[in-house]
C-alpha cells in the first residue's frame, strides 16, 4: 500500500488558491484582449470589404456627382460617421471647394485652407480645438478624420473628411485611431479613381479637339488623302510625302462656264458653284471616292476601289444635277451642265508645296488622260466617256449601258486609246434610242475602221434616223463624208488624232 498523501497546511492552500486566482485573472484579461483584437480585425475586414465594394461601384459611375455621392456614402457605411465631405482644391490652394456632402443641412460652397494644416499625406484625426476645425466652425464638428489626395503631379487635389458634429457627439461612436489605416486606403483609392477620371476627361477633350481640328482640316484635305498617305493627321504631312496607287479618276467640268459667269456675275457664280458641289459631293463619298481637287469650274475625284464605283458615281451625279437644274429652272436661274471623263491606272498622290504651304495633288498619266477624255465629251456631244483601261477593270459590266465610241490619240499622248460612252447618263428616251441602235452603231464603227467610209456613213445615217438625238452618229456621218472627199493617208488604222485638249 502506498503511503497516504501529506496534508497541506492552511497557508499552503491559501497560497495555492491565490496563485490559481491570479492565473485565472490573467487568462480573463487575455481572453478580453483577444475578443477586443478580434473585434478590431473584424472591423478592419468589414471596412476593407466596403472599400472593395466602393472601388467596383466607383469604376461604373458616369457623372462626377454620382462619383462624389458614392464615395461619401461608402465612407459613412464603412466607418459609421455622422457626416462626410468631398473637398477639391482650388487653383490657388487657398480654398477648398465642396464637391459633395453627406449629412449636412446647409454645407458651405467653399472652405479656407492651407496645405500646412495637414501634417502628412495620411489620415489625421482632429478635434474642435484643432486649427483646422477652428477655421471650419460653420461645419460645427466635434471631431473629424481627414485625409488628402493628390493629382498625377503630386499636387494637392482634394481632401475627404468624415466627422461627428457637436450635436451628434453623444449619439455616434468616437472616431478611433485604428480607423486611420483603412480611411487612408479608401481616400487614396478614391483620389486615384478621381485622378483617372480627370485624365480620361482630359484625353477625351484633347481627342475631341483633335477630331474637331481634323474635321476642320478635312474640309480642305480629305480624310482619304491622309489614310492613303498613312498619316493620322494633317500635322504629320510634309512636302514631298507621296504614295503610288492604282485608282480610277473622274474629271468633271462645267460646260459654258464663261457664259454662266458673265450672266451670273462673281457672287452668283460662286453661289451656283457651291450649290452644284453640295449636290454632287455626297454622291462621291457614298461611292467610296473623294474629291481630291476643286479646279474652279472642274473637280477631280479619285476612286481607289472598284472602277465600277466611278461609273456609278457619274450616273448618280447626272441624276443629282437634273434635280438641281429642275429647282433652278423653277426659280428662273440658268441650268448647270457638265461633262465627265473617267480613266483608271497608276498615279502618284502626295503633298506638293514649298513647305509653308502644301496642297494635295496627283501626278500621272491617268489623271491627265481623264481630263483629256472629258474634253472629248463636247466633240462627240455626250455627257460621259471612259477609257478601255477602265472598262477592263469593271467587275460588273452588265450593270452599265455603254458603247465603244472611237479610238483616239489625245493631245500630249502618242498611244491610242479606245473610248466608251456611258449612256446610262442620258435621259430615258435617249437611252432607249442608243440601246435600240447599239448593234447598228457597232457595225458602222467596224466599217469605218476598215476604211469603208461610204458603207459606214450609210449605216450611221440609219442610226441617226432611228435615234435622232444621237449626236455621235451625226458626227460620224460628217466625218465619213469628209474622209470620202479627203481620203486619209495609208495605212488607215481607224484612229482619230486630236491636236486640241
Amino acid at each position: 500500500m502506498s503511503a497516504p498523501a501529506a496534508k497541506r497546511s492552511y497557508q499552503e492552500l491559501e497560497a495555492r488558491c491565490a496563485k490559481l486566482e491570479a492565473e485565472s485573472g490573467r487568462n480573463l484579461v487575455m481572453q478580453q484582449d483577444l475578443i477586443h483584437a478580434k473585434g478590431q480585425v473584424d472591423g478592419e475586414l468589414m471596412r476593407f470589404k466596403a472599400i472593395q465594394a466602393f472601388i467596383a461601384k466607383a469604376l461604373e459611375a458616369d457623372a462626377p456627382d454620382e462619383f462624389f455621392s458614392l464615395t461619401l456614402e461608402s465612407v459613412i457605411e464603412a466607418f459609421e460617421y455622422e457626416v462626410a465631405l468631398f473637398l477639391q482644391a482650388s487653383e490657388s490652394e487657398k480654398l477648398l471647394l465642396v464637391s459633395g456632402e453627406f449629412g449636412f443641412e446647409e454645407p458651405p460652397d467653399e472652405l479656407p485652407f492651407s496645405p500646412k494644416w495637414l501634417k502628412s499625406n495620411e489620415s489625421e484625426i482632429v478635434t474642435e480645438d484643432d486649427f483646422l476645425l477652428m477655421a471650419w466652425t460653420e461645419l460645427d464638428l466635434a471631431k473629424a478624420i481627414v485625409c488628402p489626395f493628390h493629382d498625377k503631379n503630386g499636387k494637392l487635389s482634394g481632401i475627404i473628411l468624415g466627422g461627428i458634429t457637436k450635436e451628434g457627439a453623444e449619439v455616434f461612436e468616437d472616431i478611433e485611431a485604428d480607423h486611420c489605416s483603412a480611411f487612408t486606403v479608401m481616400v487614396q483609392q478614391a483620389g486615384s479613381l478621381w485622378t483617372n477620371r480627370e485624365l480620361n476627361d482630359e484625353i477625351r477633350q484633347q481627342n475631341n479637339q483633335l477630331v474637331n481640328l481634323t474635321d476642320s482640316y478635312s474640309r480642305f484635305v480629305p480624310f482619304q488623302f491622309l489614310e492613303l498617305l498613312n498619316r493620322a493627321s494633317i500635322e504629320e504631312i510634309d512636302a514631298g510625302d507621296h504614295v503610288s496607287l492604282e485608282t480610277s479618276v473622274l474629271f468633271a467640268d462645267i460646260r459654258d462656264f464663261t457664259t454662266l459667269s458673265e450672266a451670273l456675275g462673281p457672287a452668283g457664280t460662286f453661289t451656283s458653284l457651291n450649290e452644284f458641289l453640295v449636290a454632287i459631293e455626297p454622291v462621291v463619298e457614298e461611292e467610296k471616292g473623294f474629291i481630291n481637287q476643286y479646279l474652279g469650274d472642274a473637280i477631280m475625284a479619285l476612286f481607289p476601289g472598284q472602277a465600277d464605283a466611278a461609273l456609278r458615281c457619274a450616273i448618280r451625279m447626272i441624276a443629282q444635277s437634273r434635280e438641281l437644274n429642275a429647282r433652278r429652272s423653277g426659280s428662273g436661274e440658268l441650268t448647270i451642265r457638265f461633262g465627265m471623263g473617267i480613266s483608271s491606272g497608276p498615279l502618284m498622290l502626295g503633298a506638293i508645296g514649298g513647305g509653308k504651304r502644301l496642297d494635295s495633288n496627283v501626278v500621272g498619266d491617268t489623271a491627265n488622260l481623264a481630263s483629256r477624255i472629258e474634253g472629248l465629251t463636247k466633240l462627240y456631244g455626250v455627257s460621259t466617256l471612259f477609257t478601255e483601261i477602265t472598262r477592263a477593270r469593271l467587275e460588273n459590266q452588265d450593270q452599265f449601258c455603254f458603247r465603244e465610241l472611237d479610238r483616239v490619240v489625245v493631245k500630249g499622248r502618242s498611244a491610242a486609246v479606245s473610248i466608251y460612252e456611258l449612256y446610262d447618263c442620258d435621259t430615258g428616251p435617249i437611252q432607249a434610242q442608243k440601246h435600240a441602235t447599239a448593234g447598228q452603231f457597232a457595225e458602222a464603227l467596224e466599217l469605218y475602221r476598215q476604211a469603208d467610209f461610204k458603207g459606214a456613213g450609210e449605216v450611221f445615217k440609219a442610226c441617226a434616223a432611228e435615234a435622232p438625238d444621237d449626236n455621235a452618229a451625226k458626227l460620224y456621218i460628217d466625218r465619213c463624208n469628209d474622209l470620202i472627199s479627203h481620203p486619209p493617208p495609208e495605212p488607215w488604222q481607224g484612229v482619230w488624232i486630236l491636236d486640241q485638249k
